[in-house]
């Protein structure tokens, strides 16, 4: 037999912000499509590690879900951090029967935003949980809402427009896409908000350009490029001796603590020096090499070709570099941190 829908019940899940504030807004719509008019919406936060506080915001939302409106529309209850609501037994015994008691008029939009996992290979965030089958055990909606990673903003952006009517070129959303730092593929990059800034622009955009297609040129004129940069990317682009790729995500690397960036910038000179120590110097494969360093081949293979353009001198220098930038990060003296990255990695592009 099949469940029954409930179209006052909505879990949205993920970390895209635009797409989870669309979705709270659709079913605030729908509610006041029913005849009631405009629901007032009420906000929860379920907070804390223990289940004392998830129990807390669950009594006031079995509460006001079971209480209707007397006169005008019902209140749709947003709960941020929903997913602590089914951390035990008992909490989602709680949620289950405030999501059975809903009076009429009134709707509840679970939103658990959890980011995106660090590990490319597995970017995406687990699926719905424990929650997610309460939602669909009383027909309610549950909605993806997971950031973009690379390649994926630019297709976006072309449906959004058409959804408005207008048409983008091809090159000129993939181009808003790279502007907005959305084709960075190292995972320390906060993609969550990629969509409602690419939304934002698309709408300049089209104020700008009331008619036509918009082309590439217009994106050039009009979207600032952000300069999105990070962390990982700068210590590649420091081994791989690119002044470019260094510079577009040098700024990423200032604002990060210092400690971190000396630490993450070591780790990479270190796994250098090995690989240039047994590779161009010692002459044994690639394959061996990354046995015998536990490393996967196809990261082993890239600092080899990497390591090609350093000499021994040159990277030793850059580690005992590192020894005064680390000092500096921890705030020795009156020397800044920010030029002090920056004549480090100067002095390893040159």
């Amino acid at each position: 037999m099949a469940k029954p829908t409930n179209p006052a019940v909505l879990l949205a899940w993920g970390d895209d912000l635009l797409l989870i504030e669309e979705a709270v807004d659709a079913l605030a719509q729908q509610l006041a499509a029913g005849g009631m008019g405009a629901p007032d919406r009420v906000r929860l936060k379920a907070e804390g590690r223990g289940s004392g506080d998830g129990a807390a915001v669950l009594s006031n939302l079995a509460q006001k879900l079971g209480t209707g409106g007397l006169f005008g529309g019902g209140s749709l209850m947003v709960v941020a951090g929903a997913g602590r609501l089914a951390r035990t037994k008992e909490l989602r015994a709680g949620v289950a029967s405030a999501l059975a008691n809903i009076a009429p008029g009134n709707a509840v939009a679970l939103v658990d935003q959890r980011a995106r996992r660090p590990n490319l290979r597995a970017a995406r965030p687990d699926g719905p949980g424990e929650l997610g089958l309460l939602v669909q055990d009383v027909g309610g909606a549950v909605l993806s809402c997971i950031s973009p990673g690379p390649g994926e903003l630019a297709s976006w952006i072309l449906q959004r427009a058409q959804a408005a009517g207008r048409e983008i070129a091809g090159d000129a959303a993939k181009d808003i896409a790279e502007r907005l730092g959305a084709e960075v593929r190292e995972p320390d990059l906060d993609r969550s908000g990629m969509r409602m800034t690419a939304a934002i622009e698309l709408e300049k955009l089209m104020l700008a350009m009331p008619t036509g297609t918009i082309p590439l040129k217009a994106v050039q004129l009009l979207v600032a490029d952000r300069g999105v940069g990070s962390l990982f990317a700068f210590a590649d682009a420091i081994v791989a001796r690119s002044g470019p790729l260094a510079a577009r995500h040098l700024g990423r690397a200032i604002s990060e603590p210092g400690p971190m960036v000396v630490a993450t910038l070591h780790r990479k000179m270190r796994d250098l020096a090995q690989i240039h120590g047994a590779v161009i110097e010692e002459g044994k494969s690639i394959g061996q090499v990354a046995r015998e360093l536990h490393m996967h081949e196809f990261p082993a293979g890239k600092l080899a070709e990497a390591a090609r353009r350093w000499s021994a001198r040159e990277i030793s220098d850059a580690i005992t570099g590192l020894v005064e930038l680390d000092a500096v990060s921890k705030g020795d003296g009156e020397r800044a941190w920010g030029p002090a990255l920056t004549r480090w990695s100067a002095a390893r592009i040159g």
